[in-house]
């Protein structure tokens, strides 16, 4: 849970409109007195010269969704960290997720992003996954799940542990896959109809197939699951991240290549100039339609739910994976972007942060930077994380979360312990806290 702090006596209001011109129904004094006013928040947005806040419980008769002026309040920095299904046991067992999130919030941890779509499986009970995707044992081997997965509905197993906690984190589930797929998942193999092709005819770029967003099926398939999720879960948000979008070498199916003809009348095969602009604007904008869908669908069923995404830094996404992060912050539908710059030095992270995308996109919705604790093959050291996260605070980002819940205490590099990392990051995380 993130806490905004009241550090002068000020108005709740119901708009951005002058106090002195709203009704007594529109707004409520605050008066915080000396020690200030602390309220537990979901989410905040900047509009302005003020912050619309969600609030964990109403305020008064003014409800959830509240302005406050921006120089009147404080809001804690977000402190995230992703829960992964590979090179982590945390997931493995409810009692590795007790004693995972107890060190967690110990640490000063506040938001957790665990997966719960990967492979082509989902790690909460659903419906909609169910009568799409055959979860056996067997696919589960052999798309290189751990057995001890399955069956389970991990997702609410997070979720009670926080409520037994005192609810020290803000739930938002990582749907880490995207509309990526491994070839020989059920899913790939039950619903060829909805790859895509490269202009070859082959359905793997990096080494996996790609659903496709143009295709009803697919939205639909992301609409009910997601809307599922958001609507029998109690969550914050929920989080798409560098692999909801599509490789650019991908899209040349017949489906693709029909839809693209039918809307663009004219226009050059795609097949004949697999490099064509116009091609690739189209194929990213319904990227976009998708996150849009998505964006609405969440919105339809719980208000205060909110949509982040973790994409790469820009150009990257945009020339790599047709994923334009800057439209989705502009016109609204992504609320939080944590940046994923997981880079071997200081000055290259640096120079990620203080790009003219990232400034526009903090003065609007919360920005937080994903910072690399460790691979199991790439091993960092704390040095190196004490001083990116320093960065982050140093420029007022909203905060920063970590990848990957397996090497922040584990995985260190030579000279780390796991004791002497856990003491590590419950002292970087006890200071600075509110921005």
């Amino acid at each position: 849970m993130l806490t905004l702090k009241i550090i002068q006596d000020t108005f709740a209001k119901l708009s951005t409109k002058p106090a002195n011109t709203l009704s007594d129904s529109q707004k409520l004094f605050i008066n915080v007195g000396n020690e200030g006013k602390d309220l537990g928040i979901k989410s905040y947005i900047k509009q302005g010269n003020h912050i619309l806040v969600q609030l964990q419980e109403p305020l008064g008769s003014l409800g959830k969704s509240i302005f406050f002026f921006a120089d009147h309040i404080q809001v804690e920095e977000i402190r995230g960290v992703w829960l992964t299904s590979i090179d982590s046991d945390i997931l493995f067992s409810k009692d590795n997720i007790q004693t995972g999130l107890t060190k967690l919030k110990e640490s000063g941890f506040n938001t957790l992003y665990p997966v719960v779509w990967n492979n082509g499986f989902v790690f909460f009970r659903s419906t909609v996954a169910d009568n799409t995707v055959n979860a056996d044992v067997a696919n589960l081997h052999s798309a290189n799940l751990q057995q001890l997965l399955a069956g389970r509905d991990i997702l609410a197993e997070i979720i009670e542990i926080n409520q037994d906690l005192g609810k020290p984190f803000r739930i938002i589930p990582w749907l880490e896959y995207g509309l990526m797929v491994p070839p020989n998942s059920s899913l790939a193999k039950n619903k060829p109809a909805w790859l895509m092709e490269t202009n070859t005819g082959g359905k793997i770029v990096n080494g996996n197939a790609w659903l496709n967003p143009t295709h009803p099926e697919v939205q639909g398939f992301f609409k009910s699951l997601i809307g599922e999720l958001v609507q029998d879960y109690a969550i914050d948000g929920i989080q798409l991240d560098d692999h909801f979008g599509l490789p650019k070498d991908i899209g040349f199916d017949d489906f693709t290549i029909a839809l693209f003809k039918s809307k663009n009348p004219g226009a050059a095969n795609p097949i004949s100039n697999p490099n064509s602009e116009k091609f690739k604007v189209w194929r990213k904008s319904k990227v976009t339609e998708l996150l849009r869908l998505i964006f609405n669908t969440v919105k339809g069923i719980k208000k205060d739910c909110i949509v982040s995404v973790s994409p790469n830094p820009l150009a990257f996404s945009i020339d790599n994976f047709l994923a334009d992060w800057q439209a989705w912050e502009q016109e609204g539908i992504a609320e939080e972007i944590v940046l994923q710059v997981y880079r071997p030095s200081l000055s290259a992270f640096n120079g990620e942060i203080i790009k003219t995308e990232v400034e526009i996109a903090r003065k609007h919705i919360p920005t937080v930077i994903g910072i690399l604790s460790g691979l199991n093959g790439k091993r960092v050291h704390l040095d190196l994380i004490r001083s990116q996260t320093q960065s982050t605070r140093d420029r007022d980002f909203a905060g920063y979360s970590y990848f990957f819940y397996g090497s922040l205490f584990d995985l260190g590099a030579d000279g780390d312990t796991p004791e002497s990392r856990q003491a590590e990051f419950a002292t970087l995380l006890a200071s600075d806290r509110f921005v």
